[in-house]
């Protein structure tokens, strides 16, 4: 028998019969323990499950004290690595936020300048439209002016058909054929039709004003109004063209009947020594010039036409007959030939007679062959003699005009019947006062 074990001591001991062995074999291999203690002897049995899950537990647990204690040991550590991520989260956020406040304002900035801009750029244009507003304004007055001096009639023509006929070629001066050969008239025809046509403005030509996103195109409109005062400009300098060169034709007409008058040229830059940079002008101040140089048009055309109607450019008796002209005749009482100083119209007896040009009286009674005869001064060395009136109605010293009543018809002096003896002289001597008479003619057709 086999010695015992001293009673104070554990004994731990798997004991595997051959019979459990067999069974544990049996019965999917159940493990046992066996504790023995002194007297008392304890067995255990555990399923493989059983062993599988407590080995897990205890796994688990040590795990956990690890993991506690290795909270407990880094807690702080783990703390301040996640408040700096906290905080570099929320400064990068923050960073985001400023940037993007920076871009709301920046657009909110760039917005607020477009639309001051905007509104500088309408305030500019609506300027400019309301300056060629008030421009157009000006150069229609212009053409009022124009018209009511007879630079141009009803149908927007400068020189109208009927006019332009009534000019003899042989009448009209070089400069006159040289504006005409220029297009100067025609010029001045398209700019009228372009500024007072009354025709559908769907004839026009339409112009795009708005870029292609639909929105105001503020060069395009810019571009336009300056070509609005380019046409206004052209149109005004055509107007400016047309009067001075029918000042010109006027003062050369006058000049070729041997008259002058004093009116002042057109104003034109010397071409001699001249030179510099083409500067084209911007489209209101070439308005502004041509409108300058239209007023002094004007005022040449009024200047020419005032100085026309002091000259004895008219008919002295419009419903008479002429029955004798000026130079060599066959004298009515010898029949030899003499020199007649003027021209003679039949007329009835008693018929008023008017100077063909204002004037003082300087003779007003009888002279001679004259019969009772009225002599003129119309300044300038001119002069003009009514003969063989029947009655003197003026005396010397007397200023009459173009409607003053000076003597009637009669056939006093060396007269065959009643009619006018009328002459004009230049400075004592006798002209041809049918040259003066067509010049008035061709005036009233260029000057109206």
């Amino acid at each position: 028998m086999p010695a015992r074990r001293p009673a104070s001591s554990w004994s731990v001991a798997l004991m595997m019969r051959p019979q459990a062995a067999d069974r544990y074999r049996s019965q999917n291999s159940a493990r046992r323990i066996v504790i023995i203690s002194r007297d008392n002897t304890r067995t255990y049995t555990f399923s493989p499950l059983a062993l599988f899950g407590g080995l897990t537990l205890f796994l688990t647990v040590s795990l956990g004290f690890l993991a506690a204690t290795t909270y407990l040991v880094f807690r702080d550590d783990l703390f301040d690595l996640v408040r700096e991520r906290n905080a570099d989260m929320q400064q990068a956020y923050e960073d985001r936020i400023a940037r993007l406040r920076s871009e709301i304002d920046r657009i909110s900035s760039r917005q607020i300048l477009d639309s001051v801009a905007m509104d500088e750029k309408v305030e500019k244009i609506m300027s400019a439209q309301q300056g060629i507003a008030d421009r157009q304004r000006a150069v229609g007055d212009l053409i009022d002016k124009a018209r009511s001096i007879g630079l141009i009639d009803g149908r927007n023509a400068a020189i109208t058909a009927d006019k332009r006929a009534a000019l003899d070629p042989a009448d009209v001066t070089g400069s006159v054929n040289a504006y005409a050969d220029a297009g100067g008239a025609n010029l001045i025809d398209r700019q009228f039709d372009a500024l007072t046509s009354t025709a559908p403005k769907a004839a026009a030509a339409k112009v795009d004003l708005r870029t292609t996103d639909g929105k105001p195109d503020f060069k395009a409109i810019a571009s336009h109004l300056a070509a609005v005062d380019a046409e206004q400009a052209k149109a005004v300098e055509a107007i400016a063209d047309a009067a001075n060169s029918r000042v010109d034709a006027a003062v050369e007409i006058i000049a070729d009947a041997g008259l002058r008058v004093n009116v002042p040229e057109a104003p034109a830059d010397s071409q001699d020594a001249v030179g510099g940079p083409y500067i084209p002008m911007a489209g209101a101040q070439a308005l502004a010039a041509a409108m300058q140089e239209a007023d002094q048009a004007f005022g040449r055309i009024a200047l020419v036409k005032a100085a026309a109607a002091r000259l004895p450019l008219v008919r002295p008796m419009p419903g008479g007959d002429m029955t004798s002209n000026f130079g060599s005749r066959r004298d009515p009482f010898l029949g030899s030939l003499a020199f007649h100083a003027g021209i003679d119209f039949r007329s009835p007896t008693g018929t008023d007679i008017r100077p063909t040009a204002p004037g003082v009286v300087t003779v007003a009674g009888w002279s001679g062959g004259y019969g009772n005869m009225v002599e003129v001064d119309h300044g300038n060395g001119v002069t003009t003699r009514y003969g063989h009136m029947s009655r003197i109605i003026t005396h010397v010293g007397d200023r009459v005009t173009r409607d003053t009543v000076i003597g009637e018809v009669g056939s006093t002096g060396r007269s065959t019947g009643p009619h006018l003896h009328y002459e004009t002289r230049i400075n004592g001597t006798p002209l041809n006062p049918i040259n003066y008479i067509n010049a008035g003619n061709r005036l009233a057709s260029l000057l109206p």
